[in-house]
């Protein structure tokens, strides 16, 4: 299925690229606004984790608000966006579990909470290779 050049992806593919990546965005309620927060986060089990520390983020999990989540790929073009509940893991089996999975991705701090989301709805988007050809062969033009 297509879209004005962009390819909508499975929920299989969109998956697979949420589990083979590391680096997202939370987008969360802040007042009454949005915010976006960038995120390093593990796949585990058919959700997403992310240490965090007390602020927005966990204030969003542990009053289990409604959150999006994004992933995305500016040279291969492509996005996925995962929505759901954020939830903060308190049990030490999944909170040991969570850790193993996000190995070394954490920024510089404790972060000694963990958050997890777990899609319910889960949607992806891909350039067409036509319309990247385009914008590299419009870059690449001598002007």
């Amino acid at each position: 299925m297509s879209s004005r050049g962009l390819e909508m992806l499975d929920s299989h593919t969109c998956e697979g690229l949420l589990a083979g990546h590391n680096f997202g965005r939370i987008v969360v309620k802040v007042g009454p606004s949005l915010g976006a927060y960038p995120v390093f986060y593990a796949w585990v089990d058919g959700a997403i984790v992310v240490r965090t520390d007390p602020g927005t983020k966990l204030a969003a999990a542990v009053l289990r608000e409604r959150v999006a989540f994004e992933v995305d790929s500016e040279t291969e073009g492509w996005s996925v966006m995962a929505f759901g509940f954020a939830e903060e893991l308190r049990r030490p089996s999944e909170i040991d579990a969570a850790i193993d999975a996000l190995g070394d991705y954490w920024p510089v701090g404790e972060r000694l909470r963990v958050m997890r989301i777990r899609p319910e709805r889960v949607t992806g988007r891909q350039l067409r290779e036509v319309a990247i050809a385009k914008r590299r062969a419009a870059r690449e033009q001598p002007s």
